[in-house]
């Protein structure tokens, strides 16, 4: 191994403390002949937890620097302390609950695949028309990815995590627009649940006439 090489790793080896979290990976799929149920755990880092939790502290922040730290109470200090860190502070907590609790369930009946995240708060359910669902694929692997290229993936992780609730390890094209679903698969999984998704989408539509 020549010298660029073993700095690679080295950075890579360092890099993947980005990815040290708490152990949350659930996978469950129900198949059935004319119905599907599958759902995932939220994928989480130590230092995406940390800073979504550091951020529900600002809904404090106005407390403590008006009536403890004896601060002046303006116009702008109420915009501030009680409106702007509120709001962040509400994003935060609810980034945090979804960490550290967050499940996404998919369904599929009545040629209808319905997607929810439940486990935090200000979440919407999406339903798609099976019909028109496109293109189901896995995402890239990232551990077949070259090794700078994961070094960047570790590293970009926690954006991933501090700003989305859904990494998109299984994709599909629905009338122009990408869709992500589930967190943190294998190979073996993400195989199963494609092919249980075109196995209904193949299957043909009964004849209610």
């Amino acid at each position: 191994m020549n010298i660029k090489n073993k700095v690679l790793n080295f950075q890579y080896q360092y890099s993947r403390i980005f990815t040290i979290g708490l152990n949350r990976e659930k996978f469950e799929i129900s198949p059935k002949s004319d119905s599907l149920f599958a759902l995932n755990n939220s994928r989480n880092t130590f230092l995406a937890m940390a800073f979504t939790l550091f951020s529900c502290g600002l809904f404090f922040s106005g407390i403590i620097e008006g009536f403890i730290n004896g601060n002046k109470i303006t116009t702008e200090f109420i915009i501030a302390f009680f409106v702007i860190h509120p709001f962040v502070g509400t994003i935060g907590l609810r980034q945090f609950l979804w960490l550290i609790n967050g499940r996404q369930e998919l369904r599929i009946e009545n040629e209808k695949l319905s997607l929810t995240k439940k486990g935090t708060f200000l979440t919407k359910k999406q339903i798609f028309d099976l019909k028109y669902i496109e293109n189901i694929r896995k995402e890239i692997n990232a551990e077949s990815l070259p090794l700078y290229e994961k070094i960047l993936w570790n590293i970009k992780l926690n954006q991933k995590l501090l700003f989305s609730h859904i990494i998109g390890e299984i994709i599909f094209d629905y009338k122009g627009k990408k869709i992500k679903l589930f967190n943190q698969l294998n190979e073996e999984q993400k195989a199963k649940l494609i092919n249980e998704i075109n196995k209904l989408k193949k299957k043909p539509t009964p004849n209610t006439v």
